[in-house]
């Protein structure tokens, strides 16, 4: 039995070097520091958004790193894909990151008063967007390791860090009472399509790992500027009330876990799991002390 000494080698790298990573989103506040992380890991990463995203946080002088392809993921995924491929090869790990974000959608009171109309317009981007850019991702995968190498006649060389990360939210997990829509849309990535995918992953390539990463509330700049309009008990009932850590999770923590996930070497065990970076938050305020004097009033 080998004895544990200094000397022994265990390597703690992510061992994500010249991996091809495709995120959705990756000009928002979370994606553009995810894709920092994956530059910093040493990837080649593709990034689709919407036009006109890029040129504020990307470095798109860095040809021989990062490449941006300006698309919805609900028209252009797959032309994103084909993009992607012909600057840095088959993609294989892909962020499905892109969705309408709570802080931009319409919230009501009730439900009573949602707009049906807002509600497909969730569920179109947020699961149907969603689903095709883990099925584009999944296909390129299975097309790769059926096409022979034309450089040799047996298949294309083994590949490291094959996976997909859906984000989804903690709004999945405990619902969003003022916008049902995007709770239900995190729900449905999250657990359903995650649970689908993780098993038929693993049939298309045996070491492909799809599991998801659902944020709490994050320290972006868009909260610091939502905490100071709804003022401090929003901020307090959002982040702290019912927090294990008593504060909102910082982008970085996000990305972090997200390259974790993608290491085949550290995360290569696991799939098909939901990874709640949220400060052990175990759900939301539902009634503040005086909505339930009035409702006792009433």
């Amino acid at each position: 039995m080998s004895k544990i000494s200094a000397s022994n080698s265990f390597d703690v790298g992510l061992g994500l070097e010249g991996t091809h990573v495709l995120v959705t989103g990756g000009c928002g506040l979370i994606g553009k520091i995810v894709v920092q992380a994956f530059l910093a890991a040493g990837c080649h990463v593709t990034v689709v958004d919407l036009p006109g995203t890029a040129e504020a946080v990307l470095d798109l002088e860095d040809k021989d790193h990062l490449h941006f392809f300006p698309g919805d993921i609900t028209k252009n995924i797959d032309a994103a894909f084909t993009s992607a491929e012909s600057k840095f090869g088959t993609v294989h790990f892909c962020v499905a990151l892109a969705s309408l974000d709570l802080s931009v959608l319409h919230q009501s009171d009730s439900i009573c008063d949602m707009d049906p109309a807002v509600w497909q317009r969730v569920f179109d981007v947020n699961i149907n967007g969603t689903f095709l850019t883990c099925q584009r991702w999944l296909q390129g995968i299975r097309r790769a390791v059926s096409t022979p190498d034309p450089q040799h006649t047996s298949p294309q060389p083994r590949f490291r860090n094959v996976g997909c990360v859906i984000i989804g939210s903690e709004s999945g997990t405990f619902g969003v009472r003022t916008q049902p829509a995007y709770g239900a849309g995190k729900s449905a990535v999250q657990h359903g399509l995650l649970l689908a995918l993780s098993k038929d992953a693993p049939r298309i390539y045996p070491s492909a790992r799809v599991n998801a990463v659902a944020p709490g509330a994050v320290n972006t700049e868009r909260m610091k500027a939502e905490a100071v309009q709804y003022g401090e008990q929003w901020r307090y009932e959002e982040c702290e009330a019912t927090v294990a850590l008593g504060r909102a999770v910082e982008p970085e923590e996000v990305a972090r876990v997200v390259c974790w996930l993608a290491s085949e070497r550290w995360a290569g065990g696991v799939c098909g799991v939901v990874v709640p970076v949220d400060g052990g938050k175990t759900g939301p305020v539902v009634w503040g002390r005086e909505e339930l004097v009035e409702r006792r009033k009433g």
